[in-house]
């Protein structure tokens, strides 16, 4: 991975993802270091070519500016989506130093922290979390134990048991992680063996929820499938997207069929039942399936689950 240097302009900036809508967001990179063959982040604008990562290492001097500036003239945000366009803690030492300098001056202020990780948290940033445990709401993505499926569609990141070993770790911190098994493809990880393995292994640790997110397609994702998914499965994964089978009418976002999305999210989740673990679907990524909102969103920030009442307050 060649690590290239920039100067960021803000610390934090107002997020645009639906999802996510006008949240605080910082990101310690442009370009992840996990080149997962499905993700959209790749797809962005002025996202450095494949095998580089941009970092800010301005960015911990300029957020604590920002926070601390006499002319601030709006309130500290009660929360930040942390990493939100990459991951926290991929990509090598200078990444998980900037990581660790930004939660630390974000959570030292008492703003919370989400963040979704498919790496593996430093014992040092860790600590930190545990310190501030109240504040911090944290995922790991899974979707599959298969070490091949990760070495394939996921290469960069973290092998499936040391995920499961952090999850492991988050549950004795009493940091309570959710489980994000995301995305499901159709024909590649999506058989029911693969998911019983998965859902086994996850309610071995303990865990009786996660979410579901399904794979979303977009013009550069499928261009990133057409140079780096295995060959015969390409025509199997683009033919279950009904709009990218019509010429000339590519839209912005595609989504598995209706019918298909829907019987695929109620297997698995009889599935998951079965090792009782409740399943629920991602509204954000999912629109049309019925589902829920995760943890990690403005909404959920504002009406958290009783358990978690004083975790964000209001602004």
């Amino acid at each position: 991975m060649q690590i290239l240097v920039g100067d960021k302009k803000h610390g934090c900036t107002r997020g645009r993802l639906p999802c996510l809508g006008d949240v605080a967001t910082v990101n310690v990179t442009r370009g992840c270091a996990g080149a997962c063959l499905y993700c959209y982040a790749r797809c962005y604008s002025g996202t450095p070519a494949a095998g580089s990562l941009l970092i800010y290492p301005n960015l911990p001097a300029l957020l604590r500016h920002e926070l601390d500036s006499a002319r601030r003239r709006r309130a500290l945000p009660p929360f930040v989506l942390f990493c939100s366009a990459g991951d926290p803690f991929l990509g090598g030492p200078e990444v998980l130093e900037l990581s660790r300098a930004c939660l630390e001056l974000l959570l030292r202020r008492e703003i919370g922290v989400s963040l979704t990780t498919r790496g593996v948290v430093p014992d040092e940033v860790l600590a930190l979390l545990t310190r501030h445990r109240q504040r911090v709401r944290i995922a790991v993505a899974l979707a599959s134990t298969d070490d091949g499926y990760t070495r394939r569609w996921e290469p960069g990141t973290a092998a499936p048991q040391q995920r499961l070993l952090l999850l492991q770790r988050l549950l004795a911190a009493d940091l309570a992680p959710q489980v994000h098994i995301e995305p499901l493809i159709p024909f590649v990880n999506d058989g029911s063996e693969p998911l019983r393995e998965l859902l086994s292994s996850l309610a071995g640790l303990g865990i009786r929820r996660a979410m579901l997110s399904l794979l979303q397609l977009r013009p550069g994702v499928a261009d990133q499938l057409a140079r780096e998914a295995p060959h015969e499965l390409q025509r199997l994964i683009l033919g279950c997207f009904p709009t990218w089978q019509q010429p000339g009418r590519h839209a912005e976002y595609d989504h598995l069929a209706p019918r298909q999305a829907l019987g695929l999210v109620q297997r698995v989740q009889r599935l998951a039942q079965e090792h009782g673990i409740a399943l629920t679907v991602c509204h954000c990524h999912n629109p049309g399936l019925p589902g829920g909102r995760c943890d990690l969103t403005p909404a959920a920030a504002t009406s958290p689950p009783a358990a978690q009442g004083d975790l964000f307050p209001p602004p």
